[in-house]
């Protein structure tokens, strides 16, 4: 049995002595939703409202992870970000990819809930990925949620303010913490009841080739080293967070970034993410091709 499956310990750090969920009318109605909504279409759609009720959050998404196929939106609850101009497509096409959240999927972190702080790497806020996917959201503080349904899926909650509201407050994220046994013993129950969603040959297909962007974009001017480098600075680490993961010095990892440039003929992050995302299409899964080669290619453009 896992942490997650249990009943919150009163030891946990992350909770305060004595903690205690309360519900008003609003919350009440969120939990009869949450309930009633197992096993039916609109599950998702009735957790994120339940969890809306404990913190004040002005977004929810709710994403299916696979290790197979590109993530799936389960719920989108965002009308301001949509008014805005903000597309669920421009995170599905390939960005995805470098989102700390589903980087966490990746690596199997454990069931619970993340502060954003907690987890994003130290030049996130200067990223590519952040100022392309997240302008249009005006995010700037999320609660992440992941439960995971087996060793290749998962499920992954965003609770979301914008600018123009303070970030979520000390309280908050140990509320959202104290309701997990219930949240997650919902999902167990739902997963055991609704027909599960055949996959996409679409989703697959992407999800493959942003894979085999990410092995190989690059390979045919850059070293092994130099492409390690490349994901670290799509993702957001700077220079020194980047030499401690790889076990190396900061200034080896600056004239590595500056021959990164120089080999692909870019001059900022910017250019950088740009071109990484164009190669995705070129991309030739279950090869070791660079996509990089085949779009700069003149029959291929």
């Amino acid at each position: 049995m896992t942490k997650s499956d249990m009943t919150p310990d009163s030891s946990d750090p992350a909770l305060p002595p004595a903690a205690t969920l309360t519900f008003d009318i609003e919350g009440i109605c969120g939990l009869a939703a949450l309930a009633g909504g197992v096993g039916q279409a609109g599950f998702y759609s009735a957790a994120l409202g339940f969890l809306r009720t404990l913190v004040d959050a002005e977004m929810g998404v709710v994403l299916a992870y696979s290790v197979e196929q590109r993530p799936r939106y389960l719920s989108v609850q965002a009308d301001a970000a949509r008014h805005r101009g903000a597309r669920e497509t421009a995170y599905l096409d390939g960005p995805y990819a470098l989102d700390p959240v589903y980087q966490m999927f990746q690596r199997g972190q454990a069931d619970g809930a993340y502060a954003m702080a907690s987890y994003v790497p130290d030049d996130f806020y200067q990223s590519e990925f952040y100022r392309c996917f997240f302008h249009n959201t005006h995010l700037i503080d999320t609660i992440d949620i992941l439960w995971r349904i087996d060793e290749r899926h998962s499920i992954a909650f965003c609770l979301g303010r914008e600018e123009g509201s303070p970030p979520f407050s000390a309280a908050e994220l140990p509320r959202v913490r104290l309701a997990l046994p219930l949240l997650f013993a919902a999902m167990r129950r739902h997963h055991q009841l609704a027909t599960p969603q055949p996959p996409s040959e679409t989703d697959r297909l992407v999800h493959r080739q942003v894979q085999s962007t990410m092995d190989n974009f690059g390979a045919s001017l850059l070293t092994k080293r130099e492409r390690e480098v490349v994901f670290y600075m799509l993702s957001g680490y700077s220079s020194a967070q980047t030499a401690a993961r790889l076990h190396t010095a900061e200034g080896t990892i600056r004239n590595q970034r500056k021959s990164i440039h120089h080999k692909l003929e870019t001059s900022s992050q910017a250019e950088l993410f740009s071109l990484f995302i164009q190669c995705i299409p070129f991309a030739e899964p279950d090869t070791d091709i660079d996509p990089l080669a085949r779009y700069q290619a003149p029959t291929q453009r």
